[in-house]
């Protein structure tokens, strides 16, 4: 008889521990797959929208190769606008565009046109791990390196001998808006300009559960009970933290004179109003626009001919070009 209440407690610890052990493989397995998502075909590329590329690889963090597409600005009259740029005694400008998380640079494409045809050089690349870019296979880190592989693919521009004196601006959705802005800080001689569109957040870790909870919608049946949907957030959420490894953040920036544009959609559940306007208090000298019924990375979707004369007017008065 003694053995019962022991066995009672076998069955209830293996009830359980067992269930929790496989939410814990479950979601370390789903934040994994956010840093090296499963491949997808890049649908867009510029030959989608008539746009004159070159392919390109350059190198990040780790010597991971990075695809790259260069798109020059485009011809007028005979001459490039590079060309026509140089004798007018203007500097040439590049707009470096990243995309974010689970996508790749099929999503620039629609912008990269519309700026190309404003007569801007533009250059996209996927992220690592995503798109046509390489695997890395490394489990933690991920949060520094992307900052590596954004400042190097910037940086690479000097290497090409077609542009001359040249500045760049930089447009990032969601992650990529964050890498933005460190490319500002550590090259405020060169990025000139910053769009985020949907990002960065301040509160990394209250963003990844934000995230588990806009997009884990339809878990396995033995994991969508209340108690098995809290335990999943929080395997997700500390796998998420230690396979991304949150570089220092926020870092201001050393030269407030780069003009920076936040879009932040007013419907977005990752990053919210309320985090963009903490973010903002670390750049007061940035202006903002609140986009309506936009969720995350939407806004340009929802509202295209808006997005566009914002950011074509922030190059405009940055750069002292026609707005296009």
């Amino acid at each position: 008889m003694p053995a019962k209440p022991s066995r009672l407690v076998d069955l209830a610890s293996v009830v359980t521990i067992v269930p929790l052990g496989v939410a814990a493989w479950v979601m370390t397995r789903a934040a994994w797959s956010v840093y090296h998502p499963k491949r997808r075909a890049v649908r867009q590329t510029p030959a989608s929208f008539d746009l004159p590329a070159e392919r390109i690889t350059v190198a990040g963090a780790d010597g991971v190769a990075l695809a790259c597409w260069f798109i020059p600005a485009p011809e007028a009259g005979g001459d490039t606008v590079a060309q026509t740029a140089e004798e007018a005694g203007q500097q040439q400008v590049v707009v470096v565009l990243g995309h974010g998380m689970g996508r790749n640079s099929g999503m620039l494409m629609p912008l990269a046109k519309t700026l190309h045809e404003a007569g801007y050089h533009v250059l996209t690349f996927d992220m690592r791990n995503h798109g046509d870019s390489a695997d890395d296979r490394l489990f933690r880190g991920q949060s520094p390196r992307y900052a590596i592989d954004h400042h190097n693919v910037v940086t690479s521009l000097r290497s090409r001998s077609d542009l001359g004196d040249f500045r760049v601006a930089c447009v990032g959705f969601s992650m990529s808006a964050w890498t933005s802005l460190e490319c500002a800080r550590l090259e405020p001689g060169l990025v000139r300009a910053v769009v985020c569109d949907s990002g960065p957040t301040l509160d990394i870790e209250g963003t990844i559960k934000r995230t588990f909870d806009a997009t884990m919608t339809k878990l396995p049946r033995f994991l969508a009970g209340p108690a098995m949907r809290a335990a999943s957030r929080f395997f997700f959420t500390r796998a998420s933290l230690f396979f991304l490894k949150p570089a220092p953040w926020p870092q201001e920036l050393s030269d407030h004179s780069v003009r920076l544009l936040f879009i932040a959609g007013e419907a977005d559940p990752v990053a919210r109003p309320e985090d963009i306007r903490a973010q903002l208090k670390h750049y007061p000298e940035a202006e903002v626009w609140w986009v309506p019924g936009a969720s995350h990375t939407t806004a340009r979707l929802i509202a295209t001919d808006e997005y566009d004369k914002r950011v074509l007017a922030l190059l405009s008065d940055t750069f002292q070009r026609p707005a296009g």
